[in-house]
């Protein structure tokens, strides 16, 4: 895809009921103010202290957030919206007003349990106190801990704070500044003045049409768009992974990819165990997609692979689907349930048409929407995210992206309810919402077939993207940042003269033919896509933490089906501990799952692979 078709950025930072935005120079006074609370006193902070200051931080970050939602603009033609530059530049230079604050916890040193941190008597190393890792494991700060963990793994590798503001205010004029011109260059007229009205936006949308010779008509458009950009776009990516390295190089990294996994407390060779792994299971792939051509009665080609198949689902209304999630969750943990359930109106009401408007139930694709955005709701009710106390440049652009723990639950929660649904088809009692409606066994059955059988084909479509499709993304720009393009020559993303694909273009496809075998067809327009992923302009190495969510949601859930009674208790602690309190790898540990261990993970493609098998057997029973 082009560009990303999420909600809006921040706007989880504000809603109704809560304060009202501070005004800029409201906020540059707050801003200038906690400056002089704290700055070059941070090391003389009690953890009570300590705590209090990261509240009022974590609140001037949701308060930038909010004014960058407030001011987003919308870029012509496509469905992405940005912050206006002139509150970029504002809210950029604000927070590189507050860099001092974490980059003195980053610098907080040693010091004898027995002194206070302005003493440092010389004490051997092993009887001194790590303040920064004592701040992590102080029950006070739970809330902090994720932000302070990750201070803590990213230590060492911060320049003077001089340094780093100069670094921060350049981005506008650097790196911000180039992704921007990716975006407008991407939304400029891309087709003849008589189809002016298809937009980039909608030919994408396009390819989830019934009509074959649509998807590959809008498929053939959106190609040629992105050839006629591919230029460009090879320059801006260059300029990009060069000032990527550079950074890695100016902190101490030995690579751009360690620079971003680090954040997460994730290393690279971890990482490249996992491709080798999902490389070795590109039959998953190429097996549903040999399923979906036989359903379909025709091969499958690049611009097929989310084109609609099955029986759509039977319609739904907003409380049918929020009752359908609720009852899932009753016969899957009925403690969560019965937290859950004084959530369900406000759900609800969420999900409901507009006032004044009449409900309906909704048809076609809807009746899945309705039902996945519930889930969703109820999932982040369930494991709310963690405090962003500091946004990256990434997330102040504008790519914020879910966090990595709701990617994870979410999925997790979409395979109870598709287990419970399936419970329903094979003649366990129905869905309440079937079961209402009065009909007969057969209806009630046949229903609950339908709609499991819909959200099993969403689900696997969804999980085989995010595994294997951003582990492509991911192959790709570890070549890009080896290549030759890393020193600084230009020449590999100019067309060659063996033919008129590009270097970049020629990769992908090749990645890509690997992943397919027989089972896609490859159409030309393919070695363009790169040119439109915002994962190698707006998000770099954010492929593996796609991939890597799913596949740790995947395994969360094989653990379930081996052993409830002994998954529900690590699953209840976790939804029990404070959002923000744990890192990715004690998250994980949680549910079961070992992220030191490549093997644990990679489990998540065997429970991939029995759903592949269920929705086979579907299949045959339709047949039958």
């Amino acid at each position: 895809m082009v560009f990303p078709t999420s909600d809006p950025p921040f706007d989880h930072f504000s809603g109704p009921g809560e304060e009202p935005i501070p005004a800029w120079d409201e906020l540059e006074e707050q801003v200038q103010q906690f400056a002089r609370c704290y700055r070059g006193q941070v090391a003389q902070l009690s953890p009570p202290e300590l705590g209090k200051a990261l509240q009022v931080l974590l609140q001037l970050t949701q308060a930038l957030a909010a004014h960058l939602a407030e001011g987003r603009e919308g870029i012509p033609a496509t469905p992405v919206q940005a912050p206006s530059w002139r509150d970029l530049e504002r809210a950029i230079s604000l927070q590189s007003h507050l860099l001092f604050f974490p980059l003195e916890l980053q610098s907080l040193l040693a010091v004898s349990p027995d002194e206070p941190a302005a003493e440092l008597p010389p004490e051997p190393e092993e009887r001194r106190l790590d303040l920064l890792a004592a701040a992590c494991a102080d029950p006070g700060l739970r809330p902090f801990r994720q932000f302070l963990c990750g201070l803590l793994q990213q230590r060492g590798h911060q320049q003077a704070e001089p340094l780093e503001r100069l670094l921060h205010q350049q981005r506008l004029a650097g790196r911000l500044a180039w992704r921007q011109l990716w975006q407008v260059t991407l939304s400029s007229p891309a087709l003849p003045q008589q189809q002016s009205t298809e937009t980039l936006a909608h030919l994408q949308s396009l390819q989830t049409h019934p009509s074959a010779e649509i998807r590959w008509a809008a498929y053939q458009r959106l190609g040629q768009h992105l050839e006629a950009h591919a230029e460009l776009g090879g320059f801006i990516l260059s300029v990009l992974i060069r000032d990527h390295l550079w950074e890695a190089q100016w902190r101490g990294y030995d690579s751009a990819a360690e620079l971003y996994l680090a954040r997460h407390g994730l290393g690279q060779p971890f990482w490249e165990q996992l491709l080798d792994g999902i490389r070795d299971r590109f039959d998953l792939f190429q097996r549903y997609y040999r399923l979906k051509s036989r359903a379909l009665g025709r091969s499958i080609r690049t611009c097929d692979l989310y084109a609609p198949w099955g029986d759509p689902a039977p319609p739904l209304t907003a409380a049918e689907a929020t009752s359908l999630v609720w009852a899932a969750l009753q016969e899957f943990c009925p403690d969560c349930a019965a937290q859950a359930k004084p959530w369900l109106p406000e759900i609800r009401s969420n999900l409901e048409a507009p006032a004044g408007k009449p409900e309906t139930p909704s048809l076609g694709g809807e009746p899945l929407a309705l039902l996945l955005q519930a889930l969703e709701a109820l999932s982040r009710r369930l494991r709310p995210e963690g405090p962003r106390v500091w946004l990256d440049l990434e997330e102040l652009q504008g790519t914020v992206q879910p966090s990595w723990e709701i990617r994870v639950h979410t999925a997790f929660l979409q395979q109870m309810l598709l287990d419970y649904l399936l419970e329903g088809a094979r003649g366990t009692p129905a869905p309440p919402r079937l079961r209402d409606r009065g009909s007969g066994p057969e209806a009630l059955r046949s229903g609950s077939l339908t709609l499991a059988q819909a959200l099993l084909i969403h689900h696997l479509e969804a999980q085989l993207q995010a595994v294997f499709y951003q582990s492509l993304i991911a192959r790709l720009e570890l070549l890009l940042y080896r290549s030759e393009i890393s020193q600084g020559d230009t020449a590999p993303l100019a067309p060659s003269e063996a033919g008129p694909t590009y270097w970049v273009g020629e990769e992908w496809l090749k990645l890509s033919q690997e992943l397919c075998g027989d089972a896609v067809e490859l159409l030309p327009e393919e070695q363009f896509r790169w040119v439109g992923m915002p994962e190698l302009f707006l998000r770099p190495f954010s492929a593996p933490q796609v991939s890597l969510a799913s596949l740790v949601a995947l395994a969360c859930y094989r653990q379930y089906h081996l052993s409830p009674r002994t998954f529900l208790p690590s699953y209840l602690n976790w939804l029990a501990s404070p959002p923000g309190s744990l890192s990715w790898a004690e998250s994980a540990q949680l549910l079961q799952v070992e992220l030191s261990d490549p093997e644990a993970v990679l489990q998540g493609l065997e429970e991939l692979e029995h759903w592949i098998e269920v929705l086979e057997e579907l299949l045959e029973e339709d047949q039958n």
